[in-house]
């Protein structure tokens, strides 16, 4: 009798399995669907000026150092703030910069952007990874800071 209950409820079981792993799947999809970032802009063996758009789309910003230094232009707060949909003042950023050869990147600031010396040059060989913190958020008087 136990038998033929559990043949009777097995279809039934595994239909609903197989819907509960649709949802979760679905989910996870629309999740990294949602996100705007990028994995990573190759500027490959030049400098590189970088707009507010690319600077809050992409987490990692590659460089062939090799054969010479490179500089990162960093664009200006506003232009940061700007194209970020609910900036609020504290909150951080994380971006990386990768020397992918024996010279080193150089990163310069926008205007209102301050640069700590710690996330001012990343080494040749290396990956470093660098926090940009919101210090002002309102209109004409944004501010960040790069440590």
């Amino acid at each position: 009798m136990k038998r033929k209950l559990s043949r009777r409820y097995l279809p039934v079981f595994l239909v609903l399995l197989t819907l509960s792993l649709l949802s979760v799947v679905s989910c996870t999809g629309s999740q990294s669907t949602q996100s705007t970032q990028s994995a990573f802009y190759n500027a490959g063996n030049a400098d590189l000026s970088v707009t507010g758009a690319q600077f809050d789309q992409y987490q990692l910003f590659r460089f062939d150092t090799t054969a010479s230094e490179h500089t990162l232009a960093l664009p200006s707060a506003a232009d940061i703030v700007a194209n970020l949909s609910s900036p609020t003042a504290g909150e951080v950023l994380a971006f990386a910069v990768t020397a992918d050869g024996d010279y080193s990147v150089t990163l310069i600031g926008g205007t209102n952007v301050t640069i700590k010396p710690s996330a001012s040059k990343v080494a040749g060989n290396s990956t470093l990874t660098i926090y940009c913190e919101l210090d002002n958020v309102n209109s004409g008087s944004e501010a960040v800071t790069l440590y």
